[in-house]
Formats: C-alpha cells, sequence, structure tokens
C-alpha cells in the first residue's frame, strides 16, 4: 500500500493546500466531515469554511507554516453539514507533484471530546472562556516576554500566536507608546493585584495594516504565584471609545469657537436660570463685564413683566417637556436701554439624555424691527399720497414708462394730448416733482413701498 493510499485510509482528515488555501488533495475522512466529494473539492478555497472569528488564526498559521518543517497545533472553528466542528489542525510543508508550495493538514474533530472536558472540568471550562473571549488575555514573563495569548491577540490583530511567543510584547506595541507600555511593567512590578491592577492606555499595531489599535490594559502582578510567575495582561479594544472620545471632542471644539467667537449672544444656564457661563457677545448685548453676568440669573436682564415666561421655559426644559423653545423679549442693557431679542432656549443632556443645562440663544433685533417700522411708517405715507392721484392720473402714470409722449398716451386713452398734459401737471404737483422722469421715478417709488417691496435708495 502507497503513500497515498494510507493518507486516504487515515482515520483523522487529511488536506493539501496551496498558499492560498486552495484544496489541493483530501482523504476520505474529510469528505466525510465536510460532506463534500475530493472532486468537487479540488481548487475550493477551504478558508471559506472557517469561523469569521478564527480567520487571522488560521491565514497566520498557514503563512508561517511554510518556512517551519512541522507547524504547531491550534484550534480552529470550521463549518460542517453538522453544524461548526472545533478541529485540532497541524501543518507541514510538503512536495507535491503539482509543484509550487503547499502544506499538508491533519485534522482531528476534537467537538465532542472538548464538549466531555468542559462538562468534567472546570479547568477545561475555563480555558475554552478565555481562548474565545472577545478581549485579549496575555501571560507574561517578569521581563515582558509573552508566554501565551488568548485567540483574540490573532482575531483583532492578526498575529499568528506562534509567533508572538516567546518576543518581547513591546515588539507589537505602537512606537510612541513603547516608553508608557514599559512604564507600565514597571509599574505592574511594584505590587499590583488582581483587587488593585495596573490600568493603561496603550495601542499594539495590527499585523498586516500596522495601524495601532487602542487597547485597555490591565496588570496583574501574579509573579509571587508559583503556577503563574508573571504579569496577567487583559486587553480590551476600545477602538469605538476613542472614536467617540475624539468625536466629541471635535464637537466641543465647534461649540466652543460658535460659543466665543460667533455674533450671536449664548448663555449657559441651570434650570433656575443661575448663569454659568455667557460669551463675549451677550456681554456687548447687556453692556455688562463678563464678571458682572456671571453667576447672576437671566430674567435679571429681562423686562418685569417678562420673567415669568422666562421661568416658564426653564421650567419646561428641565423636566422634558419640550426639546427647544423660541420667544422674543425685551433685554435691558446696562446703560438702562432696551433692546429687543429673538431668544432661541434648547437644553443640553447628558449621555444618558438626563438634562444638564439651559442654553440660551440670543439675536439682537432691534435695528430690524426699527427699519421694520420705518417700512410700514413709508407704506402709510406712499398710500396717502397714491390715495390722492384721481384714476385718470394713476393711468396716465402708469402707461408713462410704456410710451415716449403724451400724444401717444391720448391715442391710447381716445383723449386729446391737452387732456393728458393736464393730469400729468396735476400728478406732478401731488408727487411734488417737476418733471417727467422724476414723476415715473416717485410713482413706482410708491408703489414698491405700498407693495412692501424696500426701497434702495442712491
Amino acid at each position: 500500500m502507497d503513500t497515498t493510499e494510507l493518507l486516504t485510509q487515515l482515520p483523522d482528515c487529511v488536506l493539501v493546500l496551496n498558499e492560498m488555501g486552495e484544496v489541493q488533495w483530501g482523504n476520505k475522512a474529510a469528505e466525510r466531515l465536510f460532506g463534500r466529494s475530493l472532486q468537487d473539492s479540488i481548487g475550493f478555497r477551504a478558508l471559506e469554511l472557517v469561523h469569521p472569528d478564527d480567520i487571522e488564526l488560521v491565514l497566520r498559521s498557514l503563512e508561517s507554516v511554510q518556512q517551519k518543517e512541522v507547524g504547531t497545533l491550534i484550534e480552529v472553528r470550521a463549518k460542517t453539514p453538522s453544524g461548526w466542528r472545533l478541529l485540532e489542525v497541524i501543518g507541514s510543508p510538503v512536495a507535491w507533484p503539482t509543484g509550487g508550495p503547499v502544506v499538508l493538514f491533519c485534522m482531528r474533530d476534537l467537538t465532542e471530546r472538548r464538549r466531555f472536558e468542559v462538562a468534567r472540568s472546570n479547568d477545561a471550562a475555563f480555558r475554552a472562556v478565555v481562548q474565545n473571549s472577545p478581549d485579549v488575555t496575555i501571560l507574561l514573563s517578569e521581563s515582558g516576554d509573552v508566554d501565551s495569548v488568548s485567540g483574540a491577540f490573532s482575531r483583532i490583530l492578526g498575529h499568528d500566536p506562534e509567533l508572538v511567543e516567546g518576543r518581547h510584547l513591546v515588539d507589537f506595541v505602537a512606537q510612541e507608546d513603547q516608553p508608557a507600555f514599559l512604564a507600565a511593567v514597571r509599574a505592574a512590578a511594584r505590587g499590583t493585584t488582581a483587587s488593585a491592577p495596573f490600568r493603561a492606555r496603550i495601542r499594539l499595531t495590527h499585523f498586516e495594516t500596522n495601524d495601532p489599535i487602542p487597547f485597555d490594559f490591565t496588570f496583574a502582578n501574579m509573579l509571587d504565584d508559583q503556577t503563574v510567575r508573571g504579569f496577567i495582561v487583559s486587553a480590551h479594544d476600545i477602538t469605538a471609545q476613542v472614536t467617540a472620545e475624539r468625536e466629541l471632542h471635535q464637537s466641543q471644539q465647534r461649540f466652543r469657537r460658535v460659543f466665543d467667537q460667533g455674533p450671536l449672544g449664548i448663555v449657559l444656564s441651570d434650570f433656575e436660570l443661575t448663569i454659568v457661563e455667557a460669551n463675549d457677545a451677550f456681554c456687548h448685548l447687556v453692556d455688562r463685564p463678563s464678571e458682572e453676568v456671571t453667576g447672576t440669573t437671566m430674567d435679571s436682564f429681562v423686562r418685569s413683566e417678562q420673567r415669568q415666561q422666562l421661568r416658564h421655559i426653564a421650567c419646561r426644559l428641565g423636566q422634558e417637556q419640550a426639546k427647544h423653545h423660541r420667544a422674543e423679549m425685551q433685554l435691558e442693557t446696562g446703560s438702562r436701554q432696551s433692546i429687543v431679542v429673538n431668544v432661541t432656549a434648547s437644553v443640553v443632556q447628558d449621555e444618558n439624555g438626563v438634562p444638564l443645562h439651559c442654553i440660551w440663544v440670543l439675536e439682537d433685533v432691534t435695528q430690524r424691527q426699527i427699519l421694520e417700522q420705518e417700512l410700514v411708517d413709508h407704506a402709510k405715507t406712499a398710500t396717502k399720497l397714491l390715495a390722492s392721484l384721481t384714476s385718470r392720473e394713476m393711468e396716465i402714470l402708469e402707461l408713462l414708462g410704456e410710451t415716449s409722449s403724451a400724444s401717444d398716451i391720448a391715442s391710447l386713452l381716445t383723449v386729446s394730448v391737452r387732456t393728458v398734459e393736464s393730469h400729468l401737471a396735476n400728478a406732478y404737483r401731488k408727487l411734488g416733482v417737476h418733471s417727467r422722469a422724476a414723476a415715473l421715478a416717485e410713482f413706482n417709488r410708491l408703489t414698491r413701498a405700498v407693495a412692501g417691496v424696500p426701497t434702495v435708495w442712491t
């Protein structure tokens, strides 16, 4: 019986994969385990059957085993017709007729045995928990060398555990964080315990991209424990937390720029209206220095008849009966002048949605109101002037811009030229002008004023 026939009859699964993880050959046990014939499997990418959490470990092992005589035993979960199975896998590079690098993998199904071990042994259950925990667990020697790492080290960082163990962990720390890591190891050596560990934020580098990934490290000193004789390090991936912190910091910076440099008055107060902070624009509005504003109450700056309204707004915001509120109010300034402001009030909440402060944004609309009133007054005057014109005078003024002579207007209205000129003379007198061009300009200005179109003065 030749070697191939022996491998075919071997009770353990045997697969030959090329460097891309594609099946080149498999024995009958592999066909039974994966429910695929050898003919259908040639060229199939076996990595598609590996559990997503174990794919990095397999990739690194497939890469590293090609430089060795025999690889290291690893445990991998693989998809089979009966579900996920836990396989013990060991590989070795071999010569193959097709040429090119290939690796022969021998696999043994540990699923049932591991279930028995976990059921019968707390130690086996603990090992399974550590190996499949989302956090990285590392056993470090006193000098900082890696004695062992959990599966999360490969899943998150893509490193082959076999190439990590025996090396100093600092080799996998981002260069900028290496001094902090070494300081953390020294600090941990001074007496940290499992109940009082030393914590540090350290970034580890990814195998392929070399990108730094932030972790929250916890060091427990177990040097005096004869079964450990080292440090137990737990590392939690805090990428999402760091991203959220960065976004929060950027948001706070944007708010601070708006608060400090914005043209609108902005006030931060509690729900009793006591001012916690006010920007320069608000201090300018009320004509008071910052030190006189902070610590006072918002309602001290508004007219007495509006103070109750302001308290009502703060109460509604504090009780979450409203998310924002808008109102128009009058502020009393330090020089006892009154200015009109549009007030937009909203609530600042913490990450749990609990109301913390009121934020008030105030826009001075005094000048706008003055202009609006002037427009109203101007429209009233324009209406009176236009009302003084007869219907025929109005008609002639409207035609004045469309024709070039009194005779043209006379023809359109079927009246005499003398009649047109008489109506124009009366219109000039009422409008206070002395020429056709001036009459046309004044008539157009008055009609725009009545229509609410602002006049552009030149």
